[in-house]
């Protein structure tokens, strides 16, 4: 299985929200969705499902990406993403699909950051910085497993942007 976990992008200010998962995306969050969902185009990193957290800002974030990747079909929605966050669920979610599946997650900071550092073995992960469109792909033999994920990219928008 081929894994990308994407934080979602800049959002509004949670002051401005009474339900913090009802906060949308801020135009410059959009915009630099847009680009990095392009880039990963670029470099042929398209999944063949999407699966957001249900909070707006991730759904939003996904459905940026499956416009540009023309894949609205294939963008689903499950709170092990949100809200119900563990990373046994989310491990759970992930097995629910094919071993050979592309996907991408979309999810938020600290969750992504603990489901990445689990994935990869890594205890202390919880230091690396994942801002907001980052993009991290991991690489599984067969069906995804705890400590079991290979690294094969880490961009951040910055840098991802930088390049191209």
């Amino acid at each position: 299985m081929q894994l990308i976990l994407m934080r979602h992008a800049e959002a509004e200010d949670g002051e401005r929200y009474a339900d913090d998962s009802l906060r949308p995306l801020t135009a410059r969050g959009r915009k630099v969705q847009t680009h990095m969902a392009q880039a990963l185009r670029r470099m042929e990193y398209v999944p063949d499902r999407i699966i957001a957290s249900p909070r707006l800002r991730a759904v939003q974030t996904a459905e940026i990406c499956a416009d540009v990747w023309n894949l609205k079909h294939a963008l689903t929605q499950h709170d092990a993403l949100g809200a119900n966050y563990s990373a046994d669920a989310a491990l759970a979610m992930l097995c629910e699909h094919d071993a050979d599946a592309t996907l991408l997650c979309v999810g938020h900071d600290p969750d992504l950051r603990q489901f990445a550092g689990a994935l990869l073995g890594m205890t202390n992960f919880s230091n690396v910085k994942f801002p907001k469109s980052a993009a991290l792909g991991l690489e599984f033999r067969a069906q995804p497993q705890l400590s079991a994920g290979v690294l094969r990219f880490f961009y951040r928008p910055r840098d991802l942007l930088a390049l191209l």
